[in-house]
């Protein structure tokens, strides 16, 4: 399935310069610290505990002012919990992306669409989607529940970012036992402090990053491996060829203006 797709996610990440879905977001740097300290939730907080990137997106629509957070669409939510406190797009060894979106299920995406509140991204919950094997501790499913901060007027990045400087903006991770749909526990708190200005096209967030022993399982979960890759190299391949475009148009530009004194 994921050799079916690439092509597609390939060509559109070419032809839009960027990520054909999530196309336009921003990154925040983050800490982690582990609410569970015991059992087999603790021993996965403790391995998941430290700094991260998070990334905050919309799903379909490039952002256009505040004209875009009224169009119907999914809001995501990428971490990555890193092994040091460098920032920087490349993944390390010991990295671990999970990435979450505002819809339980891939299968409920279309009615996500009309039920995310587009407008505020901590006035969502946040699902994994797919199932995951946990070192130590089995088959599992994740989500993120942000805990909700009173927000003033403005777009959602200006939101976020007062909540952020104000110290509120806590997303909680928690975890479940696949296939059981039992209750979920907490794991860890992940605050975000400040944005960061970093190379998007270059940061490549992948659920087979799994430095902290969270591996993706099951079919659909294999057909990320193609369609990620897909993606980095169409976006990387668009944004690089619509920079020479510019680059040449500025050079004929100076040209001409030179030419007129």
């Amino acid at each position: 399935m994921g050799g079916v797709l690439s092509p597609l996610v390939w060509q559109g990440s070419l032809l839009r310069g960027a990520r054909l879905f999530h196309a336009d977001g921003v990154v925040y740097c983050a800490a982690v610290k582990a609410l569970a300290v015991e059992g087999e939730v603790g021993a996965v907080a403790e391995r998941l505990a430290g700094p991260a990137l998070v990334r905050l997106s919309s799903g379909l629509w490039r952002w256009r002012g505040g004209r875009s957070e009224r169009r119907p669409d999914v809001l995501g939510i990428a971490v990555r919990f890193r092994a040091s406190e460098e920032v920087t797009p490349v993944a390390s060894e010991g990295d671990q992306d999970l990435i979450f979106l505002s819809a339980r299920r891939f299968s409920l995406l279309p009615i996500a669409l009309f039920t995310t509140k587009t407008r505020d991204f901590l006035a969502n919950d946040y699902y994994a989607q797919l199932p995951f094997e946990v070192e130590g501790f089995g088959r599992a499913e994740f989500r993120l529940v942000p805990l909700r901060a009173e927000t003033e007027e403005g777009n959602r990045l200006e939101r976020l970012e007062r909540a952020a400087a104000s110290g509120v903006v806590l997303l909680r991770l928690e975890i479940r036992r696949g296939r059981t749909r039992g209750r979920w526990m907490a794991v860890g708190d992940i605050e975000l402090y400040e944005p960061v200005d970093i190379d998007q096209n270059a940061l490549r967030f992948d659920p087979f990053h799994t430095g902290r022993g969270i591996v993706p399982r099951g079919l659909l979960q294999a057909t990320r491996l193609a369609t990620y890759a897909a993606s980095y190299l169409g976006r990387r391949l668009g944004a690089r060829g619509r920079g020479r475009g510019a680059s040449t148009r500025g050079a004929r530009g100076g040209a001409r203006r030179g030419g007129g004194r």
